[in-house]
């Protein structure tokens, strides 16, 4: 106990704040500078609101929901124009935008016809190649080769080599925006084919939550139809509408006629895609991420989102490979008002101030700093600089929130002066590539533009806040969070064996005593190993082929039980220890980079070694897959064996695996005190609800609002929330059972005024409303983990201020649910400080970390704890009572069904053991275990391996000449 203590002494000593040495900008802020520069930032988030910025801010959002109305509008004619341009949904491609001044929308138009997966499962697959590596094709773009009868229905678009042209495409789109702008019809939603169409607003939504839908079947989807009894799209007569075709997509520029939003211009570009449900083969990501990295499982389940082939470019056959949805779930594991969230926003802040500062100089710069390119500098940040989930979750606190804003203005200046930006996906593809129109001396004006800014940041940190109330107020909240973060790994470390424990129990007589042993991980950090092996090998079955369009083998549907596990423990182990090689000679330490062909040489013979032993292991032998179905028994023993080929090789397997599998180990500890909330965040009990309802209304075996009370009966959240529409306004509801199958429903409550409240008060005025909703947003004092958790309940925007078209937009049932799969997190890592206090039942410790926070705000966070402690009670109150009724099993409620079984001189045939065996080996790799996954991913890779030493599947290194070097 007293090693841990020194221990986070010492700790805490390395993260006390120094001072800033910035290289490229030759600059050097001190400690008072920093939290000064921290006090800007945060002031500068917080927007000077008045009753008039804010009527500002209400006519832009209007402006650019009847926008997105008149954007339905035209992608709904140019679909019954020409069927084979239809898309089901519309992606918002901005959707994490946060500025609600901003005139900018974008969209993915997802062309259904050539994209996967299915709509629906009657649809005929697509049949076409998806070529990365064309030798014409730029990095991060691919060429589509399509095939017999999708050849022939999109002839006119192809070229003479069979590519698909998005040059082509494009036009045609174009073309067809332009008719739909002159035509009549559709005039309402209501005459719009919602199974192949999107016309109403509970469609519109963000890529990852267009993942999740495609792989629930249609007949449990229900989405929220356009308000009004009578729905109607904009009149196009009254914009000014110009569509104009561009390399970078279509771009549409939206006046209104209207006297009182004429004074907004919106700017609309629409973006053409394929939708391919793979991971692109020329990713490094997330192969190069370690199994010890803090967001490792973030990142492997963000790679089986799926990817977009989109029309950009200037190349007429090569479409640029996007990933939307992976994008989307990397940003919103973050809230926010996370340190995270709050540096991406000062960064868009930042660049805004440039480009301002640009109008005024002579000659005019152009512009090259772009969103994006903050965006990745930022995901570079927190992949590389991580080093454990402790170090993680201080170093990116609301104390250092200046330091890293700083260091990646910093390091963008490097990035331009060199002009090469690598894509955070594609490490060879360079963001910073030049269109043609740039000399070199415009990519140095643009880092001098962030130079000239950093000075002006150094000069104004310089302004000395003593006396500040709001500054101390800042102070004492950072100190606080840090207080509780220390705690928090108080909490965590002491319930790690003390080191002499760990000394005796180490296993294969490993010298060093402070090792840790296989056995000494906990069944949480087993759970979690398991679901990150899980996901890497769910990614590998997702990797691209060249030949895209054949069946990839599902884990669902394996029957292979004549092949022992052996093969695919082999095959896990194997791909661990090569990863651990891959971060081994990431290193740029020249001893290992001149010794690196005799160290990879001497590696893999020691895995060869090692696969011997395995295959003689009598104790793995016994094992059948019935056996090791349990996911823990098997992560024990590739542990196991992990373990030992580290002991077995000294020289060159010990110093490969031994910081590798110290990383899993540090990692899968912290992290597996958070696995409840990664749980909670995988549950569809509320999916599963919302589908049986949908299913229901389909059959016509009950009314929606008979599904609806039962459901609010039932305690289902989106029932409630639906509810709430409901007593708002009436809903209209969409359900899209298949294709040409539309029903549409509405709920109302007939006898309700529901102004009749706001029409009797005095003091509910519209200028009331708006000054409340002012005061909601500036009386926060930061952001910060106290704050986000005092604040959570007034975070929440009000039906008032949002026009009916984005509230049933946002509040689509589906939407809401899938949302809860994003973490929306404060801290790195994947859980949440006071729900895992709370399952360890230590809210003392949370108490004491807030005991030096302002006293009103201690009262907030306390009745929040009582309230978590009542709920607490309550739960066991209810558990208490229900033990005290007649105890019954769901089995007691099932019909009993008797089962025939012969007597041994009429039984026929018998079945030998061995069969049977064999057909439990069937069951149970037909369930989805983390065994059933590896060999679908074994076999998925069986066409490029070739066999080595007995039937060993070895990766065939002749394709990779890296490898030797």
């Amino acid at each position: 106990m007293f090693s841990i203590k020194e221990k986070l002494i010492k700790n805490r000593k390395s993260f006390k704040m120094e001072e800033l040495l910035l290289p490229n900008a030759k600059l050097k802020f001190c400690v008072d500078q920093l939290q000064n520069l921290n006090f800007i930032f945060n002031k500068r988030l917080e927007r000077n609101e008045t009753p008039e910025t804010f009527s500002a801010e209400q006519t832009v959002i209007l402006a650019k929901s009847v926008t997105e109305r008149l954007v339905q509008r035209l992608l709904c004619g140019a679909a019954q124009i020409d069927s084979r341009f239809s898309s089901k949904f519309l992606i918002n491609n901005r959707s994490e935008q946060n500025d609600g001044i901003a005139t900018h929308l974008e969209y993915i138009v997802r062309l259904d016809a050539l994209s996967t997966p299915l709509i629906y499962a009657t649809d005929s697959t697509p049949s076409y190649e998806v070529l990365e590596t064309d030798k014409d094709c730029p990095v991060g773009y691919a060429r589509i080769r399509l095939n017999s009868s999708t050849c022939q229905l999109f002839e006119e678009f192809i070229n003479s080599f069979g590519f698909l042209r998005r040059d082509k495409i494009q036009a045609r789109l174009v073309e067809l925006l332009a008719q739909a702008a002159s035509a009549d019809h559709p005039k309402s939603p209501l005459q719009v084919d919602e199974s192949s169409m999107c016309g109403v607003p509970g469609k519109i939504i963000n890529p990852t939550t267009l993942h999740h839908i495609l792989k629930l079947s249609t007949e449990k989807h229900v989405y929220y139809g356009p308000g009004g009894n009578v729905p109607r799209f904009p009149d196009t007569r009254d914009f000014r509408l110009a569509i104009v075709d561009e390399p970078n997509g279509i771009k549409l520029k939206v006046e209104f006629l209207s006297p009182a939003l004429a004074k907004v211009t919106v700017k609309v570009t629409i973006l053409i895609a394929i939708g391919i449900d793979s991971w692109p083969a020329t990713s490094d990501f997330p192969a190069r991420v370690s199994l010890g990295h803090s967001d490792c499982l973030l990142h492997y389940q963000i790679a089986q989102t799926g990817m977009y082939l989109v029309g950009y470019g200037v190349h007429s056959s090569a479409w640029q490979v996007r990933l939307p949805a992976a994008e989307f779930m990397l940003l919103n594991h973050y809230s926010t008002t996370s340190t995270v969230r709050t540096i991406l926003d000062i960064l868009y802040s930042i660049l805004m101030d440039i480009n301002n500062y640009r109008k005024y100089q002579k000659p005019m710069s152009y512009k090259i700093l772009n969103r994006y390119m903050l965006f990745t500098l930022l995901m570079e940040e927190l992949e590389e600089t991580s080093t454990t989930p402790f170090n993680d979750m201080v170093g990116w606190s609301p104390t250092y929130l200046s330091t890293l804003v700083l260091k990646l203005l910093d390091k963008a200046i490097i990035r331009l002066t060199s002009e090469f930006q690598p894509n955070y996906f594609f490490k060879k593809a360079n963001l910073l590539i030049n269109p043609g129109h740039l000399c070199d001396d415009d990519f140095i004006i643009e880092a001098n533009n962030i130079k000239s800014y950093m000075v002006r940041l150094f000069d104004e940190s310089l302004m000395s806040n003593r006396g500040n109330t709001d500054f101390s107020t800042m102070l004492i909240s950072q100190e606080s969070e840090l207080t509780l973060l220390y705690k928090w790994q108080n909490l965590v470390e002491s319930a790690l064996p003390p080191v002499t424990t760990r000394g005796r129990r180490l296993c294969f007589h490993t010298k060093n005593r402070l090792d840790i042993a296989h056995t000494q991980y906990t069944t949480r950090q087993l759970e979690y190993i398991g679901m990150v092996l899980h996901a890497m090998l769910k990614v590998r079955q997702l990797v691209l082929q060249p030949r895209y369009g054949n069946e990839i083998i599902n884990d669902q549907e394996i029957e292979d039980g004549d092949i022992h596990p052996m093969e695919d423990i082999i095959f896990l182990i194997v791909a661990l220890m090569e990863q651990a090689t891959d971060q081994y000679f990431a290193t740029s330490n020249p001893t290992i980079v001149k010794n690196k062909l005799k160290i990879r040489t001497s590696y893999n013979d020691s895995i060869s070694k090692l696969i011997d032993l395995l295959r003689k292991d009598k104790e793995i032998a016994r094992k059948t897959s019935n056996e090791l179905h349990d996911d823990l028994a098997l992560v024990k023993i590739i542990l196991k064996w992990l373990y030992k080929a580290m002991d077995q090789n000294k020289k060159y397997s010990t110093p490969i695996l031994r910081p590798y599998l110290a990383n899993i180990f540090t990692s899968s500890y912290s992290v597996s005190f958070h696995l409840e909330t990664i749980k909670e965040r995988d549950k569809m009990d509320e999916i599963e609800a919302l589908s049986s309802f949908c299913r229901l209304v389909n059959e016509g075996c009950i009314t929606p609002a008979q599904g609806l009370m039962d459901a609010i009966n039932k305690n289902w959240q989106w029932a409630k929330e639906m509810m709430n529409i409901v007593e708002n306004n009436t809903l209209r509801l969409v359900f899209v059972q298949e294709r040409g199958k539309v029903y549409r429903h509405i709920l109302s409550l007939p006898s309700y005024d529901r102004n009749c409240e706001l029409e009797g008060s005095k003091t509910w005025s519209d200028k009331s409303k708006n000054v409340k909703s002012i005061q909601r947003r500036t009386t926060l004092p930061g952001r910060g983990y106290f704050n986000s958790l005092i604040c959570q309940d007034t975070m929440m925007s009000s039906s008032t201020d949002v026009p009916q078209h984005d509230v049933l937009k946002i509040n689509s049932p589906l939407t809401l649910l899938l949302k809860n799969k994003h973490h929306f997190g404060q801290h790195r890592c994947a859980g949440d400080l006071l729900k895992s206090m709370t399952s360890m039942q230590k809210i003392s410790i949370f108490q004491e970390a807030a005991s030096s926070l302002p006293k009103e705000d201690q009262s907030k966070l306390l009745s929040i704890i009582d309230n978590i402690h009542a709920a607490k009670a309550k739960r066991s109150l209810t558990k208490k009572w229900s033990s005290t009724l007649p105890q019954s099993t769901k089995g007691h409620l099932e019909e009993y069904v008797q089962r025939y079984t012969p007597k041994e001189e009429s039984a026929g045939i018998r079945i030998s053991p061995e069969e049977t065996r064999k057909s439990k080996k069937r069951t149970v790799l037909r369930s989805g275990s983390l065994l059933g996954t590896t060999r679908a991913a074994r076999l998925r890779e069986d066409s490029n391996v070739f066999l080595l030493r007995d039937n060993f599947r070895s990766k065939c290194t002749v394709s990779n000449p890296d490898s030797a070097k």
